[in-house]
């Protein structure tokens, strides 16, 4: 059975915190039925996630053909909907600019988003799910987004139909 129990904005906090605490996670793309996966840097604004990376590298070739990509930081898995910006440098992206110097530094920043071929992605989360521990028992929390709330199921639920996976 599903259970409504983890209060959002504790969730919400814990998930900012360990995103911020961080610089690098794992980032899944796929197309044409080759899946994959390697570390970006990134920084965000609330649940959205920048990166940047060369325009001909794979990720970026599979996402222009396929928006949906999934992390993964610990136990936190993100899926979501991923768009190409423009080029890193340029002015209209000053504020998430901003963001990484803060993050890393200026001059790592600066010294990557100047190159030209470098591009800025977005990404805006879908679904977030959250693996957790308690009272000896395996719990996965389904973060819902839209409705600001945390539905918490145990491991055994696997059978009920809203199964978070």
């Amino acid at each position: 059975m599903m259970r409504e129990e983890p209060d959002f904005n504790r969730i919400k906090s814990e998930i900012l915190t360990l995103l911020a605490d961080n610089k690098d996670m794992v980032l899944a793309t796929s197309l044409d039925n080759r899946v994959s996966a390697r570390i970006v840097s990134f920084v965000n604004e609330d649940f959205t996630i920048y990166f940047f990376s060369w325009e001909h590298n794979k990720k970026i070739i599979q996402l222009r053909g396929n928006k949906n990509v999934a992390f993964n930081l610990r136990r936190l898995q993100i899926e979501g909907e991923a768009e190409v910006l423009g080029k890193a440098n340029d002015e209209k992206f000053n504020a998430i600019g901003d963001l990484f110097r803060a993050k890393f530094s200026p001059k790592w920043y600066d010294s990557f988003s100047s190159v030209k071929e470098m591009v800025l992605v977005k990404v805006v989360p879908l679904k977030i799910v959250k693996f957790e521990s308690a009272h000896k028992r395996f719990h996965l929390q389904n973060i819902n987004l839209e409705n600001s709330k945390v539905y918490q199921m145990r491991i055994e639920d696997k059978d009920n139909p809203h199964f978070p996976y």
